[in-house]
């Protein structure tokens, strides 16, 4: 038996496309089938805090996070 290393990775190539297409139609699938969920402005905003304030608490021990404000695009 001759190994034919240009035809193992061809065919290997080839493999992996199949999958990524695959995956990808698994993807648009799965995401029409399951949009997404539209929330409130107000839903989430105690976890985005809680998360902020801890990173902060974390990157610079003894200060206090009194205010957070979001930055719109500065152009």
């Amino acid at each position: 038996m001759e190994i034919n290393l240009i035809g193992i990775c061809v065919s290997s190539f080839v493999g992996v496309f199949f999958v990524l297409i695959f995956l990808s139609v698994a993807m648009q699938v799965i995401t029409r089938i399951f949009p997404e969920k539209i929330i409130s402005a107000g839903a989430d905003e105690a976890a985005v805090f809680a998360a902020v304030t801890s990173t902060y608490a974390r990157l610079y021990p003894g200060t206090r996070i009194s205010n957070i404000e979001e930055i719109k695009n500065q152009k």
